[in-house]
């Protein structure tokens, strides 16, 4: 299934410290407007993708329901990523009203301590209120991005999402773009350990496991406990970000250009465009060209355009041998 995320605000209340988006107290003047995001919905909809609502944070956008509930009419599926800081118990109507079908909640550690000290004061107590709120109304998930400041609370981030009633953990492993640094990234030794220890936990807990931006567990999953697969780099070939102006991208992280919704119909762009179609034909260089590997994992595209500029090049965290 095709996954379009949808930035649908700059606007954010917290100021993360690792913030792709680098997301401003109000929205941009250029945003796109109801009557645009219901053309991208339109635009998008004969291919019948799931639709992430991103931000920012998406709950600051005025008519974010009028579009989740337009997406859903059209037969999407829709969810919506937040921090969790605004939900109250009105707001999870909304939601569900909406027929958004789940919400991802996104945390920087298992405690108020680790969490606040990227977030804010306070911010990890508000979106665990928040997630009260959506108990028994919608569906949630915790996204969990994984740096060397808090790698060490994975354990415990999928203990809280199992005790809180969480459906699923997505793991994100960081990618230096945004407010994102690399003095933030694990080395590619470590991501290598967490890599198999989240296949260990994928295999004992009844959560949904996923991992994000580390392709390579594509290759641990594969030859893993019921060989259950999973991973691999899905930018421009199943995952496609659209900026809060239009501007189509390959992933939320890897900042080229594939064309504009202001300019074209979105499956034009999709079919047509350079870019993503560089990524899917995935001419690799380097070790990620030399890969035995390479089609199923393929490295991290985004985090071999940050490294030197070249979007086909190796992927150094990793620390796989060819």
């Amino acid at each position: 299934m095709l996954i379009v995320a949808w930035e649908a605000t700059a606007a954010c209340n917290l100021s993360c410290s690792y913030c792709r988006a680098c997301a401003t107290a109000q929205p941009q003047p250029d945003e796109l407007s109801t009557a645009e995001a219901r053309s991208l919905v339109d635009s998008i909809a004969p291919l019948q993708p799931m639709l992430i609502l991103s931000g920012g944070e998406p709950l600051l956008r005025p008519d974010i329901f009028e579009v989740a509930s337009y997406a859903v009419s059209k037969g999407l599926r829709v969810s919506l990523a937040t921090n969790g800081t605004l939900l109250s118990s009105e707001i999870a109507d909304r939601i569900a009203a909406a027929g958004i079908s789940r919400v991802s909640i996104s945390l920087d550690g298992a405690t108020a301590k680790g969490h606040d000290c990227s977030r804010g004061q306070g911010s990890f107590a508000a979106s665990m209120r928040g997630i009260e709120c959506l108990k028994g109304k919608v569906d949630f998930q915790i996204n969990f991005t994984i740096t060397r400041k808090n790698e060490a609370d994975l354990k415990s981030i999928f203990d809280l999402a199992e005790s809180i009633g969480a459906k699923a953990v997505h793991s994100f492993f960081l990618v230096p773009t945004g407010r994102g640094r690399e003095e933030d990234l694990i080395s590619a030794e470590r991501q290598e350990e967490l890599l198999r220890f989240i296949d260990q936990e994928r295999g004992a807990r009844t959560l949904e496991i996923q991992v994000t931006c580390a392709p390579q567990y594509a290759r641990i999953a594969r030859s893993g406990p019921g060989r259950r697969g999973g991973g691999g780099c899905l930018a421009g070939k199943n995952f496609v970000f659209i900026s809060r102006i239009g501007e189509v991208y390959p992933c939320g992280y890897l900042p080229l250009r594939a064309g504009s919704i202001r300019q074209k119909n979105f499956i034009e762009i999709w079919e047509s465009s350079p870019v993503l179609l560089a990524l899917r034909k995935r001419e690799l260089k380097g070790k990620c060209g030399e890969c035995g590997y390479s089609k199923i994992c393929g490295g991290c595209r985004a985090r071999a355009y940050a490294e030197d500029g070249d979007f086909l090049g190796p992927d150094t965290l990793c620390n796989l041998s060819v």
